[in-house]
């Protein structure tokens, strides 16, 4: 449910005939506020703006105001604190709600010069410990759980099963990076997802990359590069010297990678590349930047990879795995946390349950990680669970709404609800429907500090 000036929106009840002047209206007038009326605890409802996405008007939240929904609400996120994010808002990622877009301001070069040496690249963090070299700006890693957090899929609920594939991840990726830009360029211009191939349709989607990649093409000392993001399918030796990493559904266009890439992708990235061989149902993730030789060969400049379920959740261990995969045969809800630019031994919470009430934290601790960050706003309600998983089993987890409430006050949504979340596996070029709302339970809790409900953690 929306307030839009006087008028109650049911966003279910109302097609977009009647939504889309509507909201086209809002957005030549910025200072007028739509709100959310998901949560009962927030006097007035939670203020979101317009943004035009895909030909399309669609209602975004206001900049850190995520926790303040509903946890049924498609517009929750958890507090920031919890995640990487919360270091690069307001740095690195600068949302401006008066005009629709994201600035990002980005750490690694989009131009290449033969003379840097691609080893030297910050993305080196991810498994050295160490921070990022400038913690204002976006790795490489960082850009990619970027796009991957703005598109929706941190977020489960049990109707999204079976409905994620490469179509649908391809569609929601680029509709998040429409409203996005970086400091000298449109983020759509830069970014690359191969389309799902089809036998039939090989020569006209080569034709189309080809196009896509012409820019590129040059033989001056500075040569300009293109993100690519897609599912590793594999990385095998090339003649001289060389590998090559292939991408799924572009079976014919290979990026080249030169042996410092390589060195450097083994170092940095060990953890990913050892999980996918030992989790054969997963799946690597690939950001790169590349170039294109006058010959038309695409080499790959830098490479960041992501671990990520056959659901496309992303994990970072056999054991936050475990954990997902427990959680996705039970049916339950969560959003997961993404490290961004944040070492391993940053004390992030892997996911956030959002079908308790409160919603409740979990962290996964190690001999390298001790404790949990503390929240900027301690009036948010928020259980925290902890495994700690070099000593113990894991724990009970915390049951649902409907569970530990038999009064007949707090439901669990039903399929239909659920269905409404799931994002539309169909690649079509519009934009996803404005989100929709689970019921908010009658009983809500009242804010009151973190509370610990498992003793299992590190000193």
């Amino acid at each position: 449910m929306y307030a839009i000036d006087d008028q109650i929106i049911d966003r279910a009840r109302v097609g977009d005939d009647y939504l889309q002047p509507l909201l086209a209206a809002l957005h030549r007038s910025p200072q007028r506020r739509p709100r959310c009326l998901c949560s009962a605890s927030e006097t007035g409802g939670v203020d979101m703006y317009v943004a035009r996405i895909g030909g399309r008007y669609v209602l975004k939240r206001m900049p850190g105001t995520g926790p303040h929904h509903a946890p049924a609400c498609t517009s929750y996120t958890p507090p920031a604190e919890l995640t990487g994010q919360a270091a690069l808002l307001g740095t690195a990622i600068r949302e401006q709600p008066s005009t629709g877009l994201t600035r990002l301001s980005l750490s690694f070069p989009l131009t290449r010069n033969p003379s840097r040496r691609t080893s030297e690249s910050n993305d080196l963090a991810p498994d050295t410990g160490s921070a990022d070299v400038d913690g204002k700006k976006l790795t490489l890693r960082a850009l990619l759980h970027f796009l991957w957090d703005e598109a929706g899929f941190v977020r489960w609920v049990p109707a999204m099963a079976g409905r994620r594939s490469w179509p649908a991840i391809r569609r929601h990726i680029l509709l998040a990076a429409e409203t996005k830009t970086t400091k000298s360029r449109e983020l759509p211009e830069l970014l690359w997802l191969p389309e799902p191939f089809t036998l039939a349709q090989k020569a006209d989607i080569a034709t189309r990359r080809t196009a896509a990649f012409a820019p590129l093409v040059g033989t001056g000392k500075h040569r300009k590069l293109m993100l690519a993001l897609g599912e590793v399918k594999d990385i095998t030796p090339a003649r001289f010297g060389r590998h090559k990493l292939l991408i799924k559904h572009a079976p014919d266009c290979p990026f080249m990678i030169e042996p410092d890439t390589l060195t450097h992708l083994r170092h940095a990235f060990a953890t990913e590349l050892a999980l996918r061989q030992s989790l054969p149902g997963s799946k690597l993730i690939a950001l790169l930047t590349f170039g294109v030789t006058a010959a038309g060969v695409a080499v790959a400049d830098r490479i960041a990879v992501m671990s990520v379920s056959t659901d496309w959740i992303p994990f970072e261990s056999v054991f936050e795995h475990t954990l997902i995969s427990g959680l996705i045969g039970r049916g339950r809800r969560f959003t997961k946390s993404l490290r961004y630019n944040q070492p391993v031994t940053s004390p992030l919470a892997s996911l956030v349950l959002t079908d308790t009430d409160p919603p409740t934290a979990c962290y996964l601790t190690t001999g390298a990680t001790t404790g949990s960050p503390a929240l900027a706003d301690s009036n948010l309600p928020l259980k925290q669970w902890i495994w700690n998983t070099c000593v113990d089993p894991i724990p009970a987890i915390p049951s649902t709404l409907s569970h530990t409430r038999r009064t007949g006050h707090a439901r669990t949504p039903s399929p239909r609800e659920n269905a409404q979340e799931a994002p539309d596996p169909a690649p079509t070029q519009e934009a996803p429907p404005c989100p929709t709302h689970s019921p908010r339970p009658t009983d809500h809790s009242t804010n009151t500090p973190c509370t610990r409900i498992s003793a299992s953690t590190t000193s």
